[in-house]
């Protein structure tokens, strides 16, 4: 009795647990759960109270049940959410529209944890699932197919993974209750499929941050109770057109931004009366900006920089009263020394009255947009006002008095336009974090601002639907300064330089003793450049010093002005934050002062032409000393030792009384600069030398007569090959498998050529096998396409996958020929050259079979990974790798072989950036006695070296300069013929560009933003020579690539695998 009594309390136990607020548990799904755990990764313990002896499922972590005890929901999120949006109080639910669109409640985001692993397809048999989310974890993997069977699924949250699918595959047919569909910033291909058309209550739809492509479809316009699309970062095609706004009442959230869509901005935008963020950048748009805009009476964000915009702003936009980001275009001109890239933006009008009177406008961000006009003088009651950018326009008149009632406004950029006249001292210049008025034709002194509380000094990110714009434009705008300012530090930047500005030294615009610190919780960088102008006195007057102990760093240029006098003896005791000075091209006099070796922020000290005698303080010329200095053409004397830095020579030439140091011509090419930012101190070095400058600039001045006739030539001879081949040979007609030009003897059936084998993979190859693997070579397949044809992935059988080249036919020689010269190449191995596993050959159909690589090619990575983002290392073991294929296929391989189309589209890479080159001897082998082929230009258009289009002559130095542009494009993430070079003259290329920059004394701005900064930059450097060096115009000053690979195992020794 006992016994049974017990067992009697056990049950009813049980039984109190599955009636829990009436509900009735099913304990069926309790093992579905346990068994879909073990194929997650949980290295934080998340999924710790999942386990058998815990026998209420239903209170699991991230597990919540219906009233009928079947499993409802499946919240697991994650901590990585580097993608995410804004944060919301506790009091919203854990994800709804607001500001940017998709927003959580970040309370519930497991910070600094996460799951892994895969996915399992046991998803699919929890019925009654409505919310599946699972968003900023690690899970990789296919998504499971199971998902898109559960037909009472209202939310799908996987946003921020690294999960698999082709979208064009996923039946959302069943999905008819789905109200969120968030597939963000994960790796799905492929086009939206029409069976999502099913899923009419989607509120929310976030594809953005993956390689989706194909058209917008309509169909998306039809969704009534859409609030926010988002579709971003992806490779959609086609325009947007008027059908797409036809039931857009309740949207409020559109971001195409980052895509490849074209045409005109359509009107009927203007019946999305709800609309509150629009986002278009960085896309190909074309025409002008729609007058319908201005029935957008909620608008409050607007982005239409990075297109092809042009025609007039419309005044219509003063409708939108609660705008308060206008962002017109997002970069800098070229020249501009904030940025590098010139937006396609062209407006041929002014800014009208309307938009500066806006009430709630915070952000106007619009350089280089070609606005022609007198400066905008009205800017309402202007309290709001917070970040004005007009660079680089054609503005004029004067911005005296304009925004002295504008208390928040803490950047402000016009430089690069025509303003003049005087700075008015009532301008909140000590409380604005950038200040840029360079380039103008501004005159008088620079006055000493008044110095007052400010109200506001923003360095910090916040994460408001408006100052996360605010927050991005201003860390872009630090990022592309190159000056070397503190990484995690604060920073100002005063700007007055190149202007007619006079008189002495002013005191110096800052904010107040203890303010700086006071606002934002740190010391800042403080940067004030005036370099350029007139400006007379003397350096680092006494008064001037009395912040210095409020900064962490203080940068100093006053370059090419008359300040003369002597610098004090005491600059290293008043100025110990001094961190760079540049008061090149002066009149100082007097001794260099030894105080300045102390001060161990001082990374760089630019004197050179001055009027400077003495000795120069030993300090500065062992090797211990980290200031890099200029101290050539002034009057020092002494008798000097180098150490260990044969450099330093250059950095005091033209100093007659010097002794000790083995000057060299300057008309031979120097060593480059290690400091960040040249400025105009090395140009000066170079042209006053009296023996070799002269020497040096008539060769500068050959080189441009003769570099553009050479770029005309090549152009010419171009076009000639092109029409030659184009009228030689009928441009093949490709469709399904079908013959693409007749056989006079067709074989009989069952008699065709065979499918030949180099290397097997454990699944039989035939033709049959590869072609239907391929989907009988249909585009969905298609992974690829260049000169010698298109490439396919050819799933073999599960786990089993290849690349199926398909050669163009008519391109090739007889099959005879080929056979012999393909089985020459089927014996070549090398770690670093994609296998050629086997091919096919017959007079109608040609293909080769290589081993898949997942990671896809070099052009690829450089257009989506930012070069800065994959550090030196990463890029360093890309050009090695690529460097050792290319030595090995012209020195150790028998018989030799040129490559002659060396571009990233043709390297692959693996999971980890592993660089395989392909597409090595597709053309002529090169004969083991030759030096040279000729034959039809092969190759790329901005990547053929000059000699080769010009003689149609092939060499290996052909490949060395075809890897230098590669290199090029690795080190800056620019095309060879990016479109930011399209406002110069034609033949401009990466090359062109980056000896412009180099010459310049400006080298440090050919690196991708944020590479320079990290480093290390000596490494850089010559990795930036090293690509020059092998796109010499000159054959013979080109490198070997045994050479190369040399010169980069120099570089970085400690990154050689």
């Amino acid at each position: 009795m006992v016994g049974v009594s017990a067992i009697g309390r056990l049950v009813l136990v049980m039984l109190s647990f599955c009636l829990i607020s009436g509900k009735v548990v099913d304990f069926s799904e309790k093992s579905q759960l346990l068994e879909f755990k073990k194929t997650i990764l949980d290295p934080h313990n998340m999924l710790s109270s999942w386990k058998s002896t815990n026998p209420f499922h239903c209170g699991w972590f991230g597990v919540t049940c219906n009233a009928r005890g079947r499993v409802s929901e499946l919240r697991l999120s994650g901590g990585n959410f580097a993608h995410s949006g804004s944060c919301l109080s506790d009091k919203h639910s854990d994800l709804s529209v607001h500001g940017f669109g998709i927003v959580r409640n970040c309370s519930l985001l497991k910070k600094g944890k996460f799951l892994g692993g895969k996915l399992s397809n046991l998803i699919g048999n929890f019925l009654e699932l409505r919310v599946l989310s699972i968003p900023f974890n690690q899970f990789r993997g296919e998504l499971p197919s199971g998902i898109w069977g559960l037909k009472n699924l209202e939310v799908i949250d996987v946003e921020g993974n690294a999960m698999t699918a082709n979208l064009s595959m996923i039946d959302f047919a069943k999905l008819k209750n789905l109200q969120v569909l968030n597939l963000g910033f994960n790796r799905l291909f492929g086009e939206i499929p029409n069976s999502l058309s099913e899923c009419k209550y989607l509120s929310i739809l976030n594809l953005a941050g993956n390689r989706i492509d194909g058209p917008v479809p309509e169909f998306l316009g039809n969704f009534v109770k859409l609030k926010v699309i988002n579709l971003s970062l992806n490779r959609f095609t086609g325009s947007l057109g008027d059908r797409f706004w036809s039931y857009c009442d309740v949207l409020e959230h559109v971001d195409f931004s980052g895509n490849f869509l074209n045409g005109r901005i359509p009107n009927s935008l203007g019946r999305c009366s709800n609309l509150r963020t629009m986002l278009l950048f960085l896309n190909r748009f074309s025409g002008g900006l729609p007058f319908e805009l201005g029935n957008l009476s909620v608008l409050e964000v607007l982005d239409v920089s990075r297109n092809s915009l042009s025609g007039v702003i419309p005044a219509s936009i003063g409708n939108c009263v609660k705008l308060s980001v206008l962002v017109l275009s997002s970069d800098f001109n070229v020249n501009h020394r904030y940025g590098l890239i010139k937006d396609g933006n062209s407006f041929a009008s002014s800014l009208p009255l309307q938009i500066t009177m806006l009430p709630n406008l915070k952000l106007i961000w619009a350089p280089n947009s070609n606005l022609d006009s007198e400066f905008p003088t009205k800017w309402g009651d202007c309290q709001t006002l917070t970040m004005v950018n007009l660079a680089g326009n054609h503005l004029k008149g004067n911005i005296s008095g304009v925004f002295e009632n504008c208390p928040n406004l803490h950047f402000l950029d016009v430089s690069s336009n025509r303003i003049s006249g005087v700075l008015d001292d009532k301008l909140h210049v000590p409380c604005m974090t950038l200040f840029d008025v360079s380039r103008n034709l501004l005159f008088g002194s620079i006055p000493e601002f008044k110095i007052t509380p400010c109200s506001r000094l923003n360095f910090s990110r916040q994460l408001d639907h408006v100052t996360i714009y605010l927050s991005y434009f201003a860390h872009k705008s630090r990022v592309k300064s190159h000056l070397p300012l503190s990484r995690f530090m604060p920073a100002m930047i005063h700007d007055f330089s190149h202007n007619n500005f006079t008189g002495p030294m002013p005191l110096l615009p800052m904010v107040s003793k203890g303010e700086s610190q006071y606002k934002t919780g740190k010391k800042i960088d403080y940067a004030f450049l005036a370099g350029g102008n007139r400006l007379s006195g003397s350096l680092f007057h006494d008064n001037s010093s009395r912040n210095c102990d409020d900064l962490n760093g203080f940068l100093l240029n006053v370059s090419n002005n008359v300040i003369s006098g002597e610098i004090s003896p005491n600059v290293g005791a008043n100025w110990k934050c001094l961190k760079f000075l540049d008061a090149s091209k002066n009149q100082i006099s007097g001794q260099i002062p030894k105080s300045l070796v102390n001060l161990r922020n001082l990374t760089v000290l630019l004197l050179n032409n001055n009027k400077l005698s003495g000795e120069i303080p030993s300090g500065f010329l062992t090797s211990k000393s980290h200031t890099k200095f200029n101290f050539s053409f002034n009057n020092l004397s002494g008798s000097i030792r180098i150490d260990h830095d044969p450099i330093n020579c250059k950095r005091i030439v033209g100093n007659p009384l010097l002794h000790g140091c083995q000057f060299v011509s300057l008309s031979s090419s120097p060593p480059e600069e290690p400091w960040p930012i040249g400025l105009d101190s090395l140009n000066a070095t170079h042209s006053s030398d009296s023996n070799g400058g002269k020497k040096g600039a008539n060769s500068f001045e050959l080189v441009l007569i003769i570099v553009p006739s050479i770029i005309v030539i090549i152009l010419i001879a171009l076009v000639i090959v092109y029409l030659y081949r184009r009228n030689r040979k009928p441009n093949p007609v490709v469709a399904g498998i079908s013959p693409r030009r007749p056989s006079p003897s067709p074989r009989p059936r069952g008699q065709q050529e065979p499918l030949v084998v180099f290397k097997e993979i454990g699944v039989k190859l035939t033709l049959d096998t590869v072609v239907q693997a391929t989907g009988n070579f249909t585009s969905r397949n298609c992974i690829g396409s260049g000169g010698f044809g298109s490439t396919y992935r050819a799933e073999i059988s599960p786990g089993t996958t290849v690349a199926v080249k398909r050669l163009t036919v008519e391109m090739c020689q007889g099959v005879p020929q080929f056979n012999a010269e393909i089985q020459s190449l089927g014996r070549i191995r090398h770690p670093n050259l994609i296998t050629l596993i086997g091919y096919y050959a017959s007079t109608s159909e040609m293909f080769l079979i290589y081993n898949y690589l997942p990671g896809g090619n070099l052009e690829k990575f450089i257009l989506e990974t930012r070069a800065s983002v994959s550090g030196l290392k990463v890029l360093h073991k890309i050009a090695l790798d690529v460097a050792n294929a290319l030595h090995f296929l012209h020195d150790l391989c028998q018989p030799r072989i040129l490559h002659r189309d060396v571009k990233p589209s043709n390297i692959l890479l693996d999971e980890n950036f592993n660089a395989y080159l392909s597409d090595f001897g597709l053309a002529r082998l090169l004969d083991d006695f030759e030096t040279h082929v000729t034959t039809d230009v092969a190759g790329t258009f901005g990547y053929v070296a000059p000699e080769y289009a010009l003689t149609c002559r092939a060499s290996e130095k052909a490949d060395v300069y075809s890897y230098g542009v590669m290199l090029l494009e690795l080190i800056s993430d620019k095309r060879a013929l990016d479109a930011s070079f399209s406002t110069q003259e034609n033949g401009y290329t990466i090359v062109s560009w980056a000896v412009t920059l180099r010459r310049e004394g400006r080298s440090e701005e050919v690196f991708t933003a944020g590479l320079w900064e990290a480093g290390p930059q000596d490494a850089l450097v010559e990795l930036l020579h090293l690509g020059l060096l092998c796109t010499a115009d000159s054959v013979v000053g080109r490198p070997a690539m045994r050479q190369v690979v040399r010169k980069l195992k120099q570089i970085l020794p400690a990154f050689d695998c």
